[in-house]
């Protein structure tokens, strides 16, 4: 990835959020609201500020989210190199996209949004 990603102060990373949130309905509908964010994890960002994700401290894959196509795998990996070993995301594309990661699906949940996505919950399986 030309735009490797920079540990950061939680300040920075839900301000690239917040406008990644702005400018995108897409990640805005599949990423927590910035004030969400714990206190308590580890962020990083992209040099550009328009690409990031989070690891809490059990170790999960938050907030990944990116305003420019093509980053996502290197996203996911800098995410595994760095301790992420399970995640949460949204029925639809996200659940097959992590399984080709090594990831695989612990636990199922309805959304609590009526006729919203299940909830997939998963782990890092090697």
């Amino acid at each position: 990835m030309t735009n490797a990603v920079h540990p950061v102060h939680r300040t920075l990373y839900t301000g690239a959020l917040r406008q990644a949130r702005q400018i995108s309905d897409r990640i805005a509908d599949a990423t927590s609201k910035p004030d969400e964010m714990p206190h308590d994890a580890r962020y990083f960002i992209t040099a550009d500020f328009r690409s990031g994700f989070g690891i809490d401290a059990e170790g999960a894959l938050i907030g990944l989210f990116s305003l420019e196509k093509g980053r996502g795998t290197e996203l996911v990996r800098a995410s595994l190199r760095e301790g992420a070993s399970k995640l949460d995301c949204f029925d639809g594309f996200l659940p097959e996209y992590y399984r080709q990661f090594g990831f695989t699906e612990t636990e199922r949940l309805p959304n609590w949004t009526p006729g919203g996505p299940d909830v997939v919950f998963m782990t890092l399986s090697h």
